[in-house]
């Protein structure tokens, strides 16, 4: 090539550079830009919907819970109405005591408590409005309540001349029928059903059929005519446009209260529309940064694009290592809070009993006294050595381990576990009563695991009593072709939500610090490694039942026995 022709390829360089980089940058953009075209198009509509939706869900969640708010004060004033009789409930003094015990249990819930006889005089009242000599029997919300049983009003002036709604039910007596009334708090019911569930744009009330507010709105005040009529009854939540003094706004509701009220929530169209604008401009910002990385990609050198990715490629490793030992460090604390969990029933046991051994050697005047102390020592030792087999159990969690398996007659054993936690459950006034059938069949199972299963369940049951003192009732009697084992307790109870998770491990009902949630998980696994089964029937307020199921000691090793034989 001549001197003449490279000058002219040399010169001819840059513009080959700007042709090359104008075709990439061509072929890459347009694709680019018809598929954000699109996009914004398409996934404007979905992002709508979806925040409709997501609007949906929560007025529908919301009118639920304002639902079990209702539910939760007729419960309670249905509980109070049951917890005496109209003599008893007529005393001013207890309706005083009942008013504050409803309010504790409630948060401040109620306003004033009446007693209301078959003709309407109000027998008894406490609260702050002079409604003693007062007479209903003319006002439809008695005549309601007369006839249904139950009834929540509408907000209402009635005689104080202050809008109030009021809860009352009906009991039967000797004498006649007689009602139980409450006030609703309606800041406390204004402030449930005013919650910001949506953001600074919206606006949440309650109307009747009437169309008039049951809360108090942002713009609006009491039984005063709500902007938009209510319309027909509807199931579920629906939404429409409309128009509230200024801006358009979707308006969604919901029935609630056997269809007498309506939840409405108003929030600003724009407000909606916000997550798909916000998407719109985020979308458009990482085009920018697709234009901008694919301008500087054409002019980058490859030595620096490789040495990037070198970098990036560090950075993950590092990550999932500090990934793996953050994981590893989690398990390790998870199994020695277990642990720890798991060693404090032992060592109670053993403080109670080494109390136990000082006062007796205190008072100590003959051999009786010295062959109590020596079996003090004893179960203290039995439950020193239970603590080894715990945290040989917790370390060993995860893994399957052979259980030293036995034929055990488990009468016994239940007695003896009874006798064991009869003081610590004493302290507390809970009684632990046995309710064993005679001549139960032996179990092919660990003896000391049946311990730590039954001292876990028991004292589960325990804390689930409390210091107000209960029963427990651990049984066991024989079922056709099995042992059925009950622990049960009058305590609190399981919440349905949570009763398919009570066996999960580190799944637990208690307060943070109190519980790890191992106990019924390291049961469950015990249970079902000598073939049983493991169960619990429980619900809020009717205390907890757990079932274990265990397979006849002869009928199991006739099933090894026909394992064997297959196997040759």
């Amino acid at each position: 090539m001549t001197r003449g022709g490279v000058g002219e390829l040399m010169d001819r360089v840059p513009t080959l550079r700007w042709r090359i980089v104008l075709v990439l940058l061509t072929a890459a953009l347009l694709p680019l830009a018809l598929a954000g075209f699109g996009s914004w198009i398409v996934f404007g509509d979905l992002l709508e919907k979806k925040a409709l939706e997501q609007m949906h869900t929560i007025v529908r969640s919301h009118a639920r819970a304002i639902e079990d708010y209702l539910s939760e004060r007729v419960n309670l004033l249905r509980l109070s109405a049951e917890s005496g009789s109209l003599d008893e409930l007529s005393s001013e003094g207890r309706l005083r005591d009942l008013l504050a015990d409803l309010n504790e249990a409630s948060g401040g819930g109620f306003v004033d408590l009446g007693v209301i006889g078959a003709e309407g005089d109000h027998l008894a009242y406490a609260g702050p409005y002079d409604l003693r000599s007062r007479n209903y029997l003319e006002t439809d919300w008695f005549r309601e309540v007369m006839a249904r049983g139950v009834y929540i009003s509408d907000v209402f002036l009635g005689f104080r001349r202050v809008p109030h709604c009021i809860i009352a039910v009906r009991q039967s007596a000797r004498g006649g029928a007689w009602i139980l009334r409450a006030t609703i708090n309606s800041d406390q019911f204004d402030a449930l059903v005013g919650a910001d569930v949506l953001g600074e744009n919206t606006d949440a009330y309650i109307v009747n059929r009437e169309g008039l507010y049951q809360t108090t709105p942002r713009a609006g005040t009491l039984l005063e005519k709500a902007p938009t009529a209510p319309g027909a009854a509807h199931p579920d939540v629906r939404n429409r446009r409309v128009t509230v003094e200024g801006p358009d706004k979707i308006e969604v509701t919901a029935w609630i209260n056997e269809g007498r009220w309506m939840l409405v929530v108003h929030q600003d169209l724009a407000a909606v529309k916000a997550p798909v604008n916000q998407a719109i401009v985020r979308g458009a910002y990482v085009v920018l940064i697709a234009v901008l990385f694919l301008v500087a990609t054409t002019f980058i050198a490859t030595w620096h694009l490789t040495r990037r990715i070198d970098t990036a490629t560090a950075q993950r490793d590092e990550m999932s290592r500090a990934f793996m030992r953050s994981a590893k460090l989690a398990s390790i604390g998870e199994l020695s809070t277990g642990l720890a969990h798991e060693i404090n029933n032992p060592l109670a046991t053993i403080t109670a009993e080494q109390t136990n051994i000082a006062d007796l050697a205190g008072e100590m005047n003959g051999d009786e006294r010295g062959r109590m102390i020596l079996e003090a020592v004893e179960r203290s030792k039995r439950q020193v050595q239970r603590c080894a087999d715990i945290t040989k159990k917790m370390l060993q969690f995860g893994r399957e381990q052979d259980s030293t398996l036995q034929p055990t007659d488990i009468a016994p054993r239940l007695v003896e576990i009874s006798s064991l936690l009869h003081r610590r459950a004493s302290v507390r006034n809970i009684v632990i009563a046995l309710d064993l059938e005679d001549d139960l069949p032996p179990v092919l199972i660990d003896p000391l695991e049946l311990e730590q299963v039954l001292v876990n369940l028991i004292n589960n049951s325990m804390d689930a009593i409390g210091d107000g003192g209960g029963r427990i009732r651990v049984g066991a009697r024989r079922d056709p072709d099995r042992i059925h084992l009950e622990v049960e307790d009058d305590g609190a109870g399981i919440d349905p939500d949570d009763s398919d998770r009570i066996f999960e491990p580190f799944f637990t009902t208690k307060p943070v610090g109190s519980g790890t949630g191992l106990g019924l998980s390291v049961c469950y696994g015990i249970v079902h490694s000598w073939g049983g089964r493991i169960t619990a029937e429980s619900g809020p307020g009717k205390g907890t039942t757990i079932h274990i199921f265990l397979p006849l000691w002869k009928e199991t090793k006739t099933r090894e026995v026909g394992h064997e034989r297959e196997r040759n």
